[in-house]
């Protein structure tokens, strides 16, 4: 682990603006830097670099952070590979700080894990390569199949030996542990060879060492599978990896665009004909884990798959997961008798590509044109159908795009929009109910629909409950991560961080917001303990929703101009960033505000409910009190009360 001093000099000696410009062209635009987002496609810049506050933020795509959080996310580096990487840039030395036994271990598995099937695959790789029987068996079916050998080294294509323990002789004679050849599934627990005269895909993570294999046989055995994966183990997870993601990630950023395949000779063909965005869900259902790798890298998906029956049934089968997850998707399907790998040798790659473009479709109007054309005069079959597409359309979070997606499929099937609409209320309410009934007091689900009525027209989208309460804590929070560590007082000692606390003590509890609740309990245990929490600490936080608010808070779409460059400073206030102590004491006055004004209306419904007979003098009192410090506080914020 490494030790947070050298992280702190890391932190202070990487300006976010020195090492975006290694991969984004960046212009001065008052006193930030614009250029085009690296993450998204746009022709009008959006994405922004503030050296004063060392932070980079796309008002186009919603991503930002630190030098840090940019190479996790353009580079796909973890935590810790990030920081080692900027310390090199800027010749820091590294000091890590001991781990406990168990962390160590745990790590050295790891690392042992990872060395193990990088052995293999260059075992493999060798047998394929340097062997008679790997050339003349393996390689030859490489071969026949098209590839060439720029495409079986890219993809690191291996082979494994006829003879049943080759491998695993090889492997524990170079001193690897038995026990983790059979975790890995690479060696049976009896010491025979998993994987036995097949061609070998290895499987790579997004930092490109190898975490598993998939081996296809090479002759006739009814008996065999056809295709055999690796064991689950700590470092592969089938359900967590897309065959040729790791190669193709580049170029699904660069094409903003994702395609789909069902095999890996068809990633290899595809890849070989110059059209590397391609990854393959290997023959399994999509999962979340799946869908989210896609995502980090591009919205729009194209899924491809065979022309045959069971190739379109397949493409349609779960692509509801992409829909749920808020992505966009396009549906191609080849004609029948082909799949990727031969219809693109038989079309080029132009061709191909041009096919996509003219035969892709929408996958929500594509079901919406199959029942349309396979159910017209089945009325029962098509009813069930139709379900089915709303049930479909009802998972998109979107309500523009859901609203134009019901009325395009409306057209389609020539339905009314209303009864669509309905249904789909419908739908989205027995989904937030069955939400709140899984709610406890540990996990809160926040309300997100209100005042619900299934058969008014929701077209326009579902009225979302707003706390006001929360504009005054967030404005609260503004203050605290972006000043916190400034001074309100700095003879007395009270930075703005402890005023704030001191004068919301007893409120904390009370915040609507679960976020900006840990927000103000971790501010208050470090005030409690004498330390002081700046930007840096906000921006860098191990919580990724506290993070991104950080992040949000510190980012402004506005950019103003440096008029200090042209001698023409503002005269007669300080400039808007650091006019901390005013909007400090403006933002605790105007939350306390609404405190006040939310007490002094419970009290007048508690009147209202009870005989005036009946009114307690004391609630009298606090309702009197109360309406004095209202009009004190809107004198001190030159309100009018009405």
């Amino acid at each position: 682990m490494i030790k947070k001093k050298t992280i702190d000099e890391i932190f202070a000696a990487a300006r976010v603006d020195d090492v975006i410009e290694d991969y984004v062209n960046l212009k001065r635009r008052g006193v930030n830097l614009i250029g085009l987002c690296p993450f998204h496609n746009e022709k009008t810049p959006s994405f922004t670099v503030s050296p004063a506050k060392n932070l980079y933020k796309c008002f186009g795509c919603g991503k930002g952070g630190s030098s840090i959080n940019f190479l996790m996310e353009h580079e796909n580096f973890t935590y810790p590979e990030a920081l080692k990487f900027l310390a090199n840039k800027y010749n820091i030395k590294i000091e890590e700080e001991v781990q406990t036994d168990e962390a160590i271990e745990e790590q050295k598995k790891r690392d042992s894990l990872l060395l193990i099937n990088g052995m293999a695959s260059e075992y493999f790789q060798q047998q394929l390569n340097d062997t008679e029987e790997g050339r003349s068996i393996g390689l030859s079916y490489l071969k026949h199949r098209g590839l060439n050998e720029r495409t079986i080294k890219t993809y690191n294509l291996g082979y494994s030996p006829r003879d049943s323990k080759h491998f695993t002789s090889y492997a524990i004679e170079k001193g690897y542990n038995k026990d983790l050849l059979v975790e890995l599934g690479l060696t049976s627990i009896n010491g025979y060879d998993f994987y036995r005269e097949r061609v070998i895909f290895p499987f790579h993570n997004l930092s490109g060492k190898v975490i598993g294999f998939g081996g296809r046989i090479l002759k006739d055995n009814a008996k065999a599978p056809k295709y055999l994966n690796s064991s689950e183990s700590e470092i592969y997870n089938k359900r967590k990896t897309l065959y040729g993601l790791y190669q193709a990630r580049q170029d699904i950023r660069k094409q903003d665009t994702c395609i789909l395949v069902e095999g890996y000779t068809d990633v290899l063909s595809l890849h070989q004909s110059e059209i590397k965005n391609v990854v393959a869900s290997s023959g399994t259902s999509l999962t979340i884990d799946q869908v989210g790798l896609i995502k980090r890298f591009t919205p729009n998906v194209i899924v491809l798959y065979d022309g045959d029956a069971a190739g379109q049934k397949a493409a349609l089968r779960g692509l509801d997961i992409f829909l749920e997850q808020g992505l966009n998707v396009t549906v191609v399907i080849l004609p029948e008798g082909h799949d990727p790998d031969s219809y693109v040798k038989e079309l080029g790659t132009s061709g191909f590509t041009d096919y996509i473009k003219e035969k892709g479709q929408d996958f929500i109007l594509r079901l919406a044109h199959h029942i349309q054309e396979n159910y017209q005069n089945d009325p029962v079959n098509k009813s069930i159908q139709i379900k089915e597409l709303v049930r479909s359309i009802s998972l998109i979070s979107d309500q523009i795009k859901r609203s134009l997606y019901v009325k395009e499929s409306a057209l389609i099937l020539k339905m009314e929009e209303r009864t669509l609409f309905r249904e789909i209320n419908r739908n989205i309410k027995s989904d937030y109910n069955k939400r709140k009934n899984q709610r406890t007091r540990e996990a809160p689900i926040p309300e997100k629909y209100v005042d619900f009525d299934p058969d008014q027209d929701h077209s326009q989208g579902i009225r979302a409950k707003v706390d006001p309460t929360q504009y005054q804590e967030r404005d609260i929070i503004r203050v605290l991560i972006s000043a916190g560590e400034q001074w309100f007082d700095e003879e007395q000692e009270i930075r703005i961080g402890n005023y704030i606390m001191a004068n919301l003590e007893g409120v904390i509890d009370y915040t609507r917001d679960e976020s900006f609740k840990l927000i103000f309990k971790e501010y208050a245990s470090a005030s409690d303990q004498g330390t002081v929490l700046d930007r840096q600490h906000w921006t860098t936080h191990e919580n990724d929703q506290i993070r991104m608010i950080a992040i949000d808070m510190l980012s402004d779409k506005y950019i103003y101009a440096d008029w200090s460059k042209r001698g023409l400073e503002l005269q007669t206030q300080k400039p808007v960033e650091e006019n901390y102590i005013k909007d400090s004491y403006q933002a605790v006055m105007r939350f306390k505000m609404k405190k006040i004004i939310e007490r002094i209306e419970e009290l007048k419904k508690l009147f209202a409910s009870e005989s005036s007979d009946s009114k307690d003098l004391i609630l009298i009192t606090a309702y009197q009190k109360l309406l004095k410090e209202r009009q004190a506080i809107a004198d001190e914020l030159n309100m009018t009360v009405i």
